[in-house]
């Protein structure tokens, strides 16, 4: 195992995702990338009551925003003793994703979870999902929070 890819989205879920990762590089020798993915922003259009929401590219802003808070987290990990670099993409599809994981040649993906409902995942579906479902090499699922014992 040569590379890791952590995907993170600066949830509370993030630091799980890191620490897995982490530990996983270390104990491989492998490097480590952290990978976001920039979501676009929501744009809401006025037309009475059932205004939509329409979603835009996100912001310069937003993305200068988010490509700090990429690079602290990879800083962060400096003392891991695990080689981390950093990849921003912007309003990418999973497709692209997984693309880019195949590109860099992962030998494993660690990406979170969020604990949403059954009738969201029917409609919207999960990221971790479809990561899931097109990744060309294994995924190490994180939860959200610690399992609960008995």
């Amino acid at each position: 195992m040569k590379t890791i890819i952590a995907l993170v989205d600066f949830s509370d879920v993030t630091p799980r995702v890191l620490d897995q990762a982490t530990m996983h590089a270390r104990t491989y020798g492998a490097r480590l990338i952290l990978v976001h993915v920039v979501p676009a922003e929501p744009a809401v259009v006025e037309f009475g009551i059932a205004s939509p929401t329409l979603m835009q590219p996100p912001s310069q802003r937003r993305i200068e925003k988010d490509y700090n808070q990429l690079l602290n987290l990879r800083d962060s990990l400096a003392s891991s003793g695990v080689p981390v670099s950093a990849q921003q993409l912007e309003q990418a599809d999973i497709g692209k994703v997984v693309g880019l994981c195949h590109n860099l040649e992962a030998d494993l993906i660690v990406v979170g979870t969020h604990h949403h409902g059954a009738l969201y995942q029917f409609f919207i579906g999960t990221y971790t999902a479809d990561i899931l479902k097109k990744a060309h090499c294994p995924v190490l699922v994180v939860p959200s929070a610690p399992a609960q014992t008995a």
